[in-house]
């Protein structure tokens, strides 16, 4: 049988293999234990002498002459006289870790209170997080809370609570962790996702751990329905370092996921194709069209993307490609005359 058998009284693997070598052997010098071992004589002496202070073994006083030396012989203890009590001393730990574990898991309970009620909201139905840090212990406590469905509508900028507008590993890890402990989570992201590796990413990351995953052209803010029993929202969906609101209320439940189902029904799955439209555009590119037609500027458009003003340009300049301009001027104007505009969409996003 292998090692590591022991190890839960406080007995590691080599000492294990002395031990059953002497028990084998009825006695034995240390010196010919790490002959028979093939190791060297200090490690197989340190092993006994463990064992010696554990009650396994214990040295004869009858001292025998090995190549010319004097060396102590050491027998093992039975089996039962020398390991009974350990085992009674390692469940007598036990038991205490337990008990201090049920007061730690009491303890959580409580701190989770107290950490559910943290913020400055004027009612048991409505909480306001006027911070990021308020915020985002508000998202760890749905990932550790939930316990039927989470729905999300994943929109433009980081999440509330989430400070590096860059940095995406801390929402996903909170949604893994729900995913994880089997909970369904479904996400609406942005179609422009595709335009950012780390989002990919993330997404692919959530994806594998079992959350559903699609993606829309456009998000109104950042909302989470939580059990059908509440919905939290960006308290500005412009300004994400400005915290979150909790609402119990079953009008506002209903309503959050309501808005779910009405973006899921239109949404597509993850790594799908972004069909084009009637106007040979793709959806993303027919409402950046008409942004650009709308006199928005870069970081207006960054911003209802999700992305960088970098990205934007880049974006544009595909557009551009596709009309074989290279101004917006002309981009605006060429598009009329393809038909990719008209009037009625202008002024609307």
């Amino acid at each position: 049988m292998g090692g590591r058998m022991l190890d839960s009284v406080g007995v590691d693997e080599f000492e294990e293999r002395v031990y059953r070598l002497l028990l084998a052997e009825s006695a034995a010098d240390p010196a010919g234990l790490a002959a028979r071992l093939g190791v060297p004589y200090e490690q197989v002496s340190g092993a006994v002498h463990r064992l010696a202070a554990l009650g396994l073994a214990t040295f004869t006083g009858d001292p025998t002459e090995v190549s010319g030396a004097v060396v102590d012989v050491v027998r093992p203890i039975h089996p039962v006289r020398a390991l009974t009590p350990l085992l009674a001393r390692r469940r007598r730990e036990l038991r205490a870790d337990e008990q201090r574990l049920d007061l730690a898991e009491d303890t959580v309970s409580e701190l989770a209170t107290v950490a559910s009620q943290a913020s400055d909201g004027t009612s048991a139905e409505v909480r306001v997080h006027r911070d990021t840090a308020a915020a985002f212990t508000c998202l760890e406590h749905i990932a550790a809370t939930a316990t039927r469905q989470v729905l999300v509508l994943a929109a433009s900028g980081p999440a509330p609570g989430v400070t590096d507008a860059t940095d995406y590993s801390p929402i996903v890890g909170l949604a893994v962790q729900l995913a994880e402990r089997g909970v369904p989570l479904r996400v609406i992201m942005l179609d422009s996702i595709s335009y950012l590796a780390p989002l990919i990413e993330g997404a692919n990351r959530m994806r594998r751990a079992g959350v559903e995953i699609r993606t829309s052209p456009v998000l109104p803010a950042w909302t989470f329905v939580v059990d059908d029993e509440y919905v939290v929202t960006a308290f500005d969906p412009d300004h994400h370092d400005r915290g979150s609101v909790l609402v119990r209320t079953p009008g506002a439940v209903a309503a959050g996921a309501d808005l779910f189902r009405q973006y899921w029904q239109q949404a597509s799955p993850l790594g799908g194709t972004d069909a084009p439209t009637p106007h040979g555009l793709t959806e993303g590119q027919r409402r950046l069209l008409i942004m650009i037609a709308n006199g928005r500027k870069d970081e207006t458009i960054a911003r209802r993307f999700s992305v960088s003003a970098r990205t934007v340009r880049r974006m544009v300049a595909e557009l551009y490609d596709l009309a074989g301009v290279s101004s917006r001027i002309q981009l605006v104007f060429r598009a009329a005359q393809f038909g990719w505009l008209d009037g009625s969409e202008l002024d609307r996003i």
